[in-house]
């Protein structure tokens, strides 16, 4: 936490956070071999050079020029955002972030960045995808978040979106992982769903101080810490050169489980998560099966009282859920299964709509917001 730190450690903290030209792998193995930037700034040549990935120009260049190197920004700054200094060491730190190669130094966080020993599970697709697959990113993060996942995305418009969206309808916690400074409202398109993130215990993180505009070179870089921070990735919708496809084998060098919604065949927004199956991630077309898949790292008893909800519907509320669990449906095609009647339908749409069970979408139509077995569990 930045308020335990010296005046000097905070600012050492700051110098190595810059240095674009270091490199974050040797910034990273700087600090598991001496474990704060005020011992790597006093250490010797001989100990430096003990670190992986070093050349002989830029270790010549550290041990002259690291002394008068400039914090990243100020203090000052970060107080005037209200942006939070997470430095490499913090107890808060993403443990699993801390583990690959080229581990950030410092994020910089506004909102509740700790994960309180819940899994992460990043959702990655195509900013210019289908309502389709808007709709599938909705309802895994849906159905993710409420077992207890929390939803990593970058924010952007399209997949990442609908994850955010999803999760958060989910009453879920989400993480935006940024390309800029996490006081630079990008995309603008975006800035409610930002919003809503900070005010259910979500979390903009990002490597860059407060005042960085997104640059498109900064979004692959980024890209290795959505994947760094989860247990798994989730590619919905990529064509065969999206920059999702970076961090989905970023996840997979990372030694994380990848997964790929397979898609139309046809469409080259399949295309990429097609190629990444034939490489071997894993095909998913339901969100159970990851949940399944990490079932051991959620919360024990969640699952449970989601069920116990359910049993405390009637029949017919059941049935209707069912009918709306795999796709939206309009009232007229309710209406044509001749199971209910008009009044009787609008009733329990209303019932289920207020008690959070479906939601209402453009056109009259209406989606469960969980998906029921014929036998009415989950």
């Amino acid at each position: 936490m930045v308020e335990k730190r010296s005046q000097a450690e905070l600012d050492a903290w700051l110098k190595l956070a810059g240095m674009p030209w270091l490199g974050a792998t040797v910034k990273a193995g700087l600090l598991k071999k001496f474990g704060n930037p005020l011992k790597i700034f006093m250490a010797a040549k001989a100990e430096l050079a003990t670190v992986k990935g070093w050349d002989h120009q830029r270790l010549e260049r550290f041990v002259r020029q690291a002394p008068k190197e400039e914090p990243v920004c100020s203090l000052e700054l970060l107080e005037k955002k209200g942006v939070r200094m997470i430095c490499f060491g913090d107890d808060d730190y993403p443990p699993l972030l801390r583990e690959i190669p080229d581990s950030p130094v410092v994020l910089f966080a506004l909102g509740d960045a700790d994960l309180k020993n819940r899994p992460a599970l990043a959702i990655v697709g195509a900013r210019k995808g289908t309502q389709l697959g808007y709709d599938i990113a909705r309802d895994f993060a849906y159905e993710l978040a409420a077992a207890g996942f929390v939803i990593v995305s970058g924010l952007a418009l399209g997949i990442d979106t609908y994850a955010h969206r999803g999760a958060l309808e989910a009453e879920g916690r989400t993480f935006a992982i940024l390309g800029g400074g996490p006081d630079v409202i990008y995309p603008r398109g975006n800035q409610r769903i930002r919003e809503k993130l900070l005010n259910n215990s979500g979390a903009l993180l990002s490597e860059y101080p407060p005042g960085v505009i997104a640059r498109p070179w900064h979004f692959p870089v980024r890209n290795r810490i959505i994947s760094g921070i989860c247990v798994g990735t989730l590619v919905i919708e990529a064509s065969a050169r999206s920059g999702s496809l970076i961090t989905a084998r970023l996840a997979a060098e990372q030694n994380r489980e990848v997964f790929a919604v397979p898609g139309n065949i046809r469409s080259s927004l399949a295309e990429g998560t097609l190629n990444l199956i034939q490489e071997g991630a894993n095909l998913v077309t339901d969100p159970a099966e990851i949940i399944e898949y990490f079932s051991h790292l959620l919360p024990k008893n969640k699952k449970l009282e989601i069920q116990a909800e359910i049993d405390d519907l009637t029949g017919e509320e059941k049935r209707l859920l069912q009918h709306l669990s795999a796709e939206p449906k309009s009232v007229e095609h309710l209406l044509e299964t001749g199971t209910w009647k008009r009044e009787r339908l609008f009733s329990l749409l209303l019932t289920l709509e207020m008690r959070d069970y479906l939601i209402k979408l453009p056109g009259n139509c209406y989606q469960a917001k969980i998906k029921l077995s014929r036998e009415g569990s989950l």
